[in-house]
């Protein structure tokens, strides 16, 4: 016993220490065997046909399909460098966070949401490196629902419907899973994309589980990404060849000679450079500090990620027009909602204890041994409130995990960044228990955020207004979701080994009886984290509403696309990523067809 909470104490109070020790022992011991473009030598005023900012999950795809044309000669910019082996194997994801490769933003404090944080705010974890976010997220791969998109079309937004969507989806990926390819999702897939993606086979960790799900009400799909998208499920993750399926691994890697491609690294664009209101080129601070200006004929495309891409359009003088005078900055285009929009999923950690094993107390180590596959075995749940619903409200990703889980204390005190207090009870409740560690996600929430300048200076971070609850709507459905995913421990299962909701004791929450609704809605307001899926402060709409039409073209100027999850007018019911580089997969056609240049799914 004093082992184990010895463990446990080690697991909340060391952590930021562990962390780093661990990320520099990898860095010294484990081989790099992905190779990346090289740091391009540019000269000043150097000419490009176009320019992306931004090697993200969107901008490396874009820089990979422009350049099949031979003819078009074609700059990224990435404010970071190459992804570190942290990102690279699957079993560190966690490690990426607070790590250089981190833009490292944290929310501001509304004095109302988060406040069972340790910062009163939220930690936005956004990847600063080649492949981006995708370097530095979960690789969960799931596009979202098919309602998602046919609403983007019903609010103007013709081309994003369910039909053509999916063939962009097929386009990147590489599934290499037969119980799918051979099963009834598989004309939803493809398997010569770039994209590799992969299922593990957890059967033997997670089958009773899916088996109280089952008997709980819920309908269990071999996969998410079909027609299908209401039910409990398998994962599967972009995750292939022993690495993360970054798009700077699946995209850039493989066309990392290409002599029309050239990468700057370590380099942060300053603003679209324009000659009255036709975008001709990008200014950037290089590696080295300098300040430089690079030139394109045929198009800028913004492609720097839900955050950094309103900034850089404020920085340009494409914002509302209020705002940038309050910041000195010479307004080219009064662009109202530049900025605004702000969506994100809004997440709580829920924690349901399992059957005792206290033979399984180190076992939480085993899933870091092998660093080529995800460590946790994971079940996951689109479920809608309203059975009858054909699209879900609430996403459910349960990490089964065993006795003492290092993972639930890597989660609590390191990525969410909880109060050390919680993050003990929860350790104390399970050092001698198996659980299921849960991310519990409001899909669809209608409260909005905005992002602000904090004055003109590109390095300076902008203020993130994250706009949880807001609407009051968002909490009372996120508080339903809880006690409805919580019925699980009434289960035939979850009822023979005593399971039980973990009581936290938050502090704000101690005048209400645990358990009741007033008990789970203060819960929910004081424990909400993020997903890490900002999306929509670019958002694509009619004239008048959007700040880019639905060809990404940024309205009231020429010659400037945004292209990433910033474009999405309302979020999708699912993981961004996915969705994400099937944006950048149906931009870079379009740009293709906008230059003459016919080229087919």
């Amino acid at each position: 016993m004093i082992l184990r909470r010895g463990l446990s104490a080690i697991g909340v109070l060391s952590l930021p220490t562990l962390m780093r020790f661990i990320r520099l022992m990898v860095s010294l011991v484990a081989p790099s065997s992905v190779e990346y473009p090289k740091q391009a030598d540019v000269y000043h005023g150097q000419t490009f046909d176009f320019i992306i900012v931004g090697a993200g999950s969107a901008g490396c795809v874009l820089a990979n399909r422009l350049t099949e044309v031979p003819e078009w000669n074609v700059l990224l910019i990435e404010a970071g460098g190459d992804p570190p082996i942290t990102s690279n194997l699957p079993a560190l994801f966690s490690l990426v966070d607070y790590s250089t490769a981190d833009w490292n933003y944290y929310t501001e404090n509304d004095g109302y949401t988060s406040q069972a944080h340790k910062t009163k705010n939220v930690h936005l974890t956004r990847g600063k490196m080649l492949g981006g976010s995708s370097g530095a997220n979960y690789m969960l791969y799931v596009r979202g629902s098919k309602e998602d998109y046919e609403d983007w079309v019903a609010q103007g937004n013709e081309g994003w419907d369910w039909d053509n969507v999916t063939a962009y989806f097929k386009k990147s990926e590489r599934m290499n899973d037969p119980s799918i390819l051979n099963g009834e999702t598989a004309e939803y897939h493809n398997t010569k994309g770039y994209l590799g993606v992969t299922k593990p086979d957890w059967k033997d960790k997670t089958e009773p589980i899916f088996e109280a799900f089952k008997e709980n009400g819920h309908r269990i799909l071999p996969d998410i990404n079909g027609e299908q998208q209401v039910g409990y499920y398998p994962l599967s993750f972009t995750i292939d060849n022993h690495i993360r399926q970054s798009t700077a691994n699946a995209f850039l890697s493989p066309i990392r000679t290409r002599p029309n491609l050239f990468v700057l690294k370590n380099t942060l664009a300053r603003k679209v450079i324009f000659e009255g209101k036709k975008a001709i080129g990008v200014e950037v601070s290089l590696s080295g500090g300098q300040v430089s200006e690079m030139f394109a004929t045929k198009e800028v495309i913004v492609s720097a990620g839900a955050i950094n891409s309103p900034q850089l359009l404020m920085l340009s003088g494409i914002g509302p027009a209020a705002h940038l005078e309050e910041n000195n900055i010479d307004v080219l285009l009064d662009s109202p909602n530049v900025g605004e929009n702000l969506q994100d999923h809004v997440c709580v950690l829920i924690v349901v204890t399992g059957k005792k094993n206290i033979k399984s107390a180190l076992q939480n180590f085993a899933g870091f041994v092998n660093l080529d596959s995800f460590p946790s075995p994971l079940v996951a749940g689109h479920i809608a409130l309203d059975r009858r619903q054909k699209y879900p409200d609430y996403q459910a990703v349960v990490f089964v995990e065993p006795a003492a889980s290092l993972t639930a204390s890597i989660i609590c005190a390191s990525v969410v960044g909880l109060e050390n207090s919680i993050c003990n009870a929860i350790s104390y409740a399970i050092q001698d228990r198996e659980s299921l560690i849960t991310a519990l996600t409001l899909l669809r929430p209608d409260s909005k955020g905005k992002i602000k300048l904090r004055n003109k200076d590109p390095a300076e971070k902008v203020r993130i207004y994250n706009g949880f609850f807001t609407n009051k709507n968002d909490l009372e459905q996120h508080t339903q979701s809880v006690e409805d995913f919580i019925t699980i421990v009434n289960s035939t299962y979850f009822k023979s080994v005593g399971s039980e909701v973990v009581n936290i004791n938050v502090d704000a929450c101690k005048s209400f009886s645990f358990g009741t609704h007033d008990y789970w809605k203060c819960y929910v307001l004081n424990m909400v984290s993020t997903l890490w899926h900002p999306v929509g402060t670019c958002a694509m709409g009619p004239e008048g509403v959007g700040v880019v039409d639905e060809r990404l073209r940024v309205r009231g100027v020429t010659g400037l696309r945004v292209s990433d999850a910033s474009i999405m007018p309302t979020i999708v019911r699912g993981n961004t990523n996915a969705p994400t580089i099937m944006i950048a997969e149906k931009t870079a056609d379009m740009i293709k067809l906008d230059h003459g240049i016919d080229m087919e799914v």
